[in-house]
């Protein structure tokens, strides 16, 4: 594996790691991937959809594949990526969310411009890993990304119901002729700040893009927008006291209330008339 030295997390808001799965895994998961599409496809009732989201197929979007499917822990987990990943958010990690992302044949395949989880202003930054199954070249959907963009901070967006991407970055003040495309060989894996400005052109190629995207996130805060959060380094106790050091606060027992007996109703005190 190498690091492209073109590219760097502080100035330009991205990096692109080299080489990192070699050919056999690439194979194993482009199958699997074929698939599951294939099985989403046939929009069969979901046994996960209590705790994971529904595959969106008419739009190239695979979700929570590290807790459906293990074959893809081990790149969420890969060192080389979290080594990486690490040195932006600190040696304990953990996975915010997943999914697998492609450009589907015969659809509006177009990402927008967009920042990732832009309508999250709260939470701490994450990093996101879009690890390449696929040659992903300009003919068949490279990303376009705008260097250095992710100094702007969180911008304004609008939301877009019923889209997989829904939050969208208002342009008006923002310059996006300066985008460059973000070409991968199959194996590679582009690694960048949640804040960096980044989209997709729509392609008529036939030529597969198929790419497991996962977002990283350090301690700072412990919370997944869904199901519940996977350490994947660290999280050792001395690392735990060191960011959550307060002292636990029992919550307070609940009273239940006690039940009120009720009054015994009076009966009516009847006359009966004996007839003789």
């Amino acid at each position: 594996m190498t690091i492209s030295p073109k590219y760097t997390f502080e100035e330009d808001g991205f990096v692109i790691l080299e080489k990192v799965f070699d050919e056999e895994t690439l194979v194993k998961m482009r199958d699997l991937t074929d698939r599951i599409v294939e099985y989403g496809e046939k929009e069969f009732e979901d046994p996960f959809s209590k705790y994971y989201m529904r595959h969106r197929t008419d739009q190239g979007a695979l979700y929570d594949l590290f807790q459906r499917h293990p074959e893809f822990q081990e790149m969420a987990k890969n060192k080389m990526i979290l080594d990486t990943i690490s040195t932006t958010v600190g040696d304990d990690v953990f996975l915010y969310e997943n999914s697998l992302v492609y450009k589907p044949k015969g659809k509006d395949n177009e990402v927008p411009w967009h920042q990732d989880f832009i309508n999250r202003p709260t939470e701490p930054i994450k990093f996101i890993a879009w690890m390449a199954l696929d040659d992903v070249k300009i003919e068949n959907g490279a990303m376009k990304v705008i260097p250095g963009s992710h100094k702007l901070g969180f911008l304004p967006w609008f939301h877009v119901p019923g889209q997989t991407h829904h939050t969208r970055v208002v342009l008006d003040s923002v310059d996006t002729s300066k985008y460059v495309f973000a070409e991968l060989n199959a194996g590679d894996v582009l690694i960048f700040n949640q804040l960096l400005l980044h989209s997709s052109d729509r392609i008529a190629s036939t030529k597969p893009r198929r790419a497991y995207r996962v977002s990283y996130q350090g301690f700072q805060q412990v919370f997944t927008p869904r199901a519940t959060p996977i350490v994947l380094r660290g999280g050792l106790p001395e690392s735990l006291s060191q960011k959550y050091s307060k002292p636990y606060l029992k919550p307070e027992p609940v009273v239940e209330a006690q039940p009120v007996a009720a009054e015994p109703v009076k009966q009516k005190n009847y006359l009966h008339k004996v007839i003789n």
